[in-house]
Formats: structure tokens, C-alpha cells, sequence
């Protein structure tokens, strides 16, 4: 801010209290311009900024959702146990066997197929900072709605993780682990076959609500990628059975 000084000498005459009044101005609308000058760059710098860091978030996140895709590979053990529970459910003692689940503890999925979530950084910062005002309105809409989706994603992956964790929980009361490589034997009632076939069905429609949103997704980071603000718009009339798995036979 500059600071305007009033003349040094006396002002005498109307002429010269105009004058002194017109210094001031100017000097104060100068003084206004460049504060705003700086501002309107700062804020330039700080959308630019934003757009960048939005960029290598997007970017970052469609490598992470590549990988979480490979979650759809775990999918037809839940289809086998599902038939094999409900296939022996009528015997009044049910015996079969399977592979051992692909679930670990506290995790979803195994060692070699884990979920990782996207990250939402950039967007939480910059909202809980203000700067989403730097934004459009097209993109900052489309942020939100992809955060929005981020919410239902989570959901999802709480559904996996806790029909995992139920599955796991049977195993270590009703399956008889075999060797190494070898599959585990799983003795039960019928009530608890049937416990067991509804939880791998609820897992399996986890894991397509997961590999959903996940694709869902990755259409938004996409564009984001690109520096795009209408993929909000192209998501409304887009074919979205694309997203879904192929019914199982």
C-alpha cells in the first residue's frame, strides 16, 4: 500500500486545494490499483498452482486406480464359494473345498492384489483453504462431484473389507487349512452354509460396486489429467453399463 503525503507547503487558493485533493486521489488510485495488481497475480499464480498440483494428483491417481482394477481377479473365488456352499446346503452336514480366501486381515484384497485408496489431497487442501473460489464453476463442480464419488468408493470398500473380514472369521472357526498350495476343507450346517453363501455374494457385489466407482473414477481423472471442465456434463449422457462387470454365468 502507498502512503500519499499531503504537500509540504500551505495550500492558498481554491486552485491549489483542488490540486492538492486531485494528488490525492490519483495517489490513492494508484495506491488501489497495484494492491490489486499484486492480488489478481497472487491469485493467478495460486490458480495455476492449483491447476498443476490437481493435474499430478489426477495423473497420479488413474496409476493407483490401474492397480485397484486388478481387484476383479479376486472376484471368482467369491463366485466358487457362493456355489459351493449353496450346491451342498440341503446334506445335513456340509463339506467342500476351497482355495484360501483372498482377504487379509485389516486389509482388501491379498499381498500380491491389495486396494489402494486414490488420494483427495489437493482438493481437501484447497477447499479447507478457500482456493477453490479460484476455480470455474465447470471445474470446480466437476471436483466435487468426483470427491462426492470418493465418498461412495469408501463406502464400497468398507462392504469388501467387512465381508472379507466375516469370511476370514468362518475360515478360522469351520475350514481345515490344507498344505501349502493345497485347498482348505470346510465343514458346516446347512444355516451356516447359508450364512457363508450370503456373504460371498455380498462380497462379490462389493467388489463389482468397488471395480464401479473405480472406473467411474478414473473417466473424471481423466479429463482432469487433460485439463478439461466438461467432463461433469459428458458423465450425465455417457453409457455407464460400460462400467459394469459382465453378469456371471
Amino acid at each position: 500500500m502507498l502512503d500519499v503525503h499531503a504537500p509540504h507547503e500551505s495550500v492558498h487558493t481554491w486552485k491549489d486545494f483542488f490540486i492538492h485533493i486531485a494528488t490525492i486521489v490519483v495517489g490513492l488510485i494508484i495506491a488501489v490499483g497495484l494492491e490489486q495488481t499484486v492480488e489478481a497475480l497472487h491469485h493467478h499464480h495460486q490458480r495455476h498452482q492449483l491447476d498443476e498440483d490437481l493435474r499430478t494428483e489426477a495423473l497420479n491417481n488413474q496409476k493407483v486406480i490401474a492397480r485397484d482394477l486388478r481387484m476383479q481377479d479376486i472376484e471368482p473365488w467369491f463366485v466358487e464359494a457362493e456355489k459351493a456352499a449353496t450346491d451342498v446346503s440341503q446334506q445335513p452336514r456340509v463339506h467342500f473345498t476351497l482355495a484360501p480366501p483372498p482377504c487379509v486381515p485389516g486389509s482388501v484384497g491379498t499381498a500380491a492384489v491389495r486396494y489402494f485408496a486414490p488420494s483427495e489431497a489437493v482438493w481437501t487442501a484447497a477447499r479447507e483453504s478457500g482456493l477453490v473460489v479460484l476455480l470455474p464453476a465447470e471445474q470446480a463442480r466437476m471436483q466435487a462431484r468426483l470427491a462426492h464419488n470418493y465418498v461412495l468408493l469408501g463406502a464400497a470398500r468398507d462392504t469388501v473389507s467387512d465381508s472379507c473380514q466375516s469370511i476370514l472369521a468362518m475360515r478360522q472357526r469351520l475350514a481345515l487349512p490344507g498344505p501349502p498350495g493345497a485347498p482348505d476343507t470346510w465343514t458346516m450346517t446347512p444355516q451356516q452354509a447359508e450364512t457363508f453363501a450370503a456373504l460371498a455374494a455380498d462380497m462379490k457385489v462389493g467388489i463389482q460396486g468397488l471395480l464401479f466407482r473405480l472406473r467411474w473414477s478414473d473417466v473424471y481423472e481423466q479429463g482432469i489429467a487433460r485439463g478439461e471442465s466438461n467432463t461433469d456434463t459428458h458423465m450425465m449422457t455417457i453409457d455407464q453399463t460400460r462400467f459394469e462387470d459382465a453378469p456371471n454365468p
